[in-house]
């Protein structure tokens, strides 16, 4: 029986995130642009509600870990409620605003990239998407589509990044990035549409890895209890360090993937199940998404071995930043933003925490805690409640859906054996 032994423990992860060298992390040379748009790309598309929310949210995920972040919205009346001041750091999702925005990242990652240096760029879209008659897939912005061409030519092929991490969560995500079949297009004009596809196939990108919300012509869902796409909520908990297997402040895109196939497995008779397409950048299989050693302002809650089960963090607004399903043999960190308060929830008990300090470890288990109850919020919610989640993600899982999936597997986790 492995007996917790909180203060050894919180020693290593401080120890931990205090010994990776800033040049080994994404952040230290990390950019992010977030478009995120309610509207939808012709009238049979109804706006979504929590499009401007998902935007608000990864930039509060990623802002503190790159060294720029531009977020293209129009944030509704609750969304710039629940982020004060936000609003005024915001653009519109427009084809200019998108332009401009690429061009100055551009600059500056050719800078960095002069001193040696090997620059990340995070681009992430929520919004409306669909896939054309052609074929081809296009998300929604502010004053028309942006379709799979403008992100080919407009995005990777000018881009100064050494890796690109594109995030989608759209309907019809897939065919923003992949083409499918041939174009209707007559004999004379063959060569010349093969010649264009060429350089718009992912392929001839290694340095991109995706991220995309559906991996068929399936559409994205929204979920009200969490003012979020469902997609995104998970991709963010991943992120977040939820998704981190093998405990090394890290996470992988091998790791995401099995973390939201997890996370959704209990779906399939809900309207938001999910069928999620992630692909590694073919330059690095083992491209690292996020890394919690990075040197930045965050706070780091430790949820140490002991205890197990559903559990998700709100802050001081209501906001749930992260969910998970955890093993009780494994330990886990997320890295959360200071300078506000936080609850930690589970069915029916919750803990309060805050960090006194950027750098700050917070250990769960010796957290006091507290009974409290869950309002229902409907069938379709108490399904989404219920069954997301509803698959404890460790070890075990991640090594059957790696090895299913013939993808590179993170290093095993090595850390010391707390038993007495």
């Amino acid at each position: 029986m492995r007996i917790l032994l909180r203060a050894p423990l919180t020693a290593l992860w401080v120890a931990l995130l205090s010994a990776v060298p800033a040049s080994a992390a994404p952040g230290s040379g990390a950019y992010a642009l977030i478009v995120a748009h309610n509207g939808g790309l012709d009238r049979t598309q109804a706006p979504l509600r929590y499009a401007d929310d998902d935007g608000a949210r990864y930039y509060e995920l990623l802002a503190p870990r790159v060294r720029e972040a531009v977020l293209l919205s129009v944030l509704d009346e609750e969304t710039q409620v629940l982020h004060p001041g936000l609003a005024a750091q915001t653009r519109p999702p427009t084809r200019a605003a998108l332009k401009e925005a690429l061009t100055r990242l551009n600059a500056r990652m050719a800078e960095d990239r002069a001193r040696g240096e090997r620059p990340v760029l995070y681009f992430v879209f929520a919004g409306h998407g669909k896939r054309g008659a052609a074929g081809e897939g296009a998300v929604s912005l502010l004053d028309g589509a942006f379709t799979r061409t403008d992100l080919f030519q407009g995005v990777l092929a000018p881009s100064k990044a050494a890796f690109i991490h594109l995030i989608v969560d759209a309907c019809d995500s897939y065919y923003f990035v992949h083409s499918r079949g041939a174009l209707p297009v007559g004999p004379a004009h063959a060569e010349v549409v093969k010649g264009l596809l060429a350089t718009r196939e992912l392929d001839r990108y290694p340095q991109v890895g995706v991220v995309l919300s559906t991996s068929t012509e399936q559409e994205s869902h929204e979920w009200s209890a969490i003012r979020s796409g469902v997609f995104s909520h998970l991709v963010r908990s991943a992120l977040t360090g939820a998704a981190d297997v093998n405990a090394d402040g890290r996470v992988e895109y091998s790791e995401l993937h099995a973390f939201v196939a997890a996370a959704s497995q209990g779906t399939e008779d809900v309207r938001g199940k999910l069928a999620s397409f992630v692909r590694p950048p073919a330059l690095d299989r083992s491209a690292v998404l996020a890394d919690l050693g990075t040197r930045t302002a965050l706070g780091y809650l430790l949820v140490p071995p002991g205890m197990e089960g559903r559990l998700w963090v709100e802050d001081s607004r209501g906001i749930r930043v992260a969910e998970f399903h955890k093993e009780r043999e494994r330990s886990l960190v997320l890295a959360l933003p200071p300078g506000r308060g936080y609850f930690v929830r589970t069915r029916g008990r919750e803990a309060a925490f805050a960090f006194a300090k950027a750098g700050a470890v917070v250990d769960a288990g010796g957290l006091e805690w507290r009974e409290t109850t869950l309002a229902s919020r409907g069938a379709v919610q108490d399904s989404l409640r219920d069954k997301l989640f509803s698959v404890p993600f460790g070890s075990r899982f991640y090594r059957g859906y790696v090895a299913s999936l013939e993808l590179p597997p993170v290093a095993p986790d090595e850390g010391p054996d707390l038993s007495p």
